[in-house]
């Protein structure tokens, strides 16, 4: 990996559930029936959609909300901008917010967005290609991962070609896309990670390993919970998994 793309803040997609936009420090709701934290400024609820809608009012200073997944009914019951289909993982207790149910996103200020490509390569027999990160790359050294970079090219399928032309030694001609997966994003401190995940077939299963890996293995996908992983590497699975496939 090399390179990265930042900005101020970070615009993710999400489920509009009430129309409007208000913004304030997140408040990630942990007791199902303790939903304040005790601040006396304007925040943001970060609830489980489990929870919704509330069987109390909302406490008296929330002026948006963020939901956990998806509400099985009452969306129209609290009338403040809420959105959902959120995952938790990519906010912080006080982080500030800014939630936008007509439009269905929400901003996360102060943090930095980085794109990057997770491409799992996959045998006719069903496994896939697990590298082994070594010790000379800047992060979660001797965790498992695909074939992954950070995000450079002009877009993420050109900048999933050449991560596996660099770290295997295999062509474009050895490849075939089989299926794009949706972003899955992963919080780290002030960075979020979207991560664009692809799922090839290979014509052939030979690879060269660069300075960035020191094992290769194919493996049956289940294989991923298993081993120490890089960050939401099951998630990036399952996320091609579930794809439809191109073509």
């Amino acid at each position: 990996m090399s390179g990265r793309a930042l900005l101020e803040h970070v615009t993710l997609p999400a489920l509009g559930i009430y129309r409007g936009r208000a913004g304030g420090p997140v408040h990630l709701v942990d007791d199902p029936l303790h939903w304040s934290s005790g601040r006396t400024s304007p925040e943001v609820l970060a609830v489980p959609s489990l929870w919704w809608p509330p069987h109390e009012p909302l406490p008296r200073d929330t002026v948006a909300v963020i939901l956990h997944g998806i509400p099985a009914e009452g969306a129209h019951v609290v009338r403040v901008p809420t959105v959902a289909r959120v995952d938790r993982d990519v906010l912080r207790e006080g982080d500030t917010v800014e939630v936008n149910g007509t439009l269905g996103v929400f901003r996360i200020e102060g943090i930095q967005e980085v794109g990057v490509v997770t491409s799992f390569l996959e045998r006719d027999d069903g496994r896939i290609l697990l590298l082994e990160r070594s010790q000379k790359v800047g992060s979660f050294q001797g965790h498992w991962a695909g074939v992954s970079g950070f995000l450079e090219a002009a877009s993420p399928l050109e900048q999933a070609f050449r991560e596996i032309v660099e770290e295997t030694g295999l062509t474009a001609n050895d490849l075939e896309l089989l299926s794009e997966g949706a972003p899955v994003l992963s919080r780290d401190r002030e960075q979020v990670f979207v991560v664009h995940p692809y799922r090839f077939r290979v014509r052939r299963t030979e690879v060269r390993l660069d300075w960035e890996h020191t094992r290769a293995e194919w493996v049956d996908p289940s294989e991923i919970r298993r081993r120490p992983a890089v960050p939401k590497l099951e998630r990036a699975w399952e996320s091609v998994a579930a794809a439809p496939p191109k073509g």
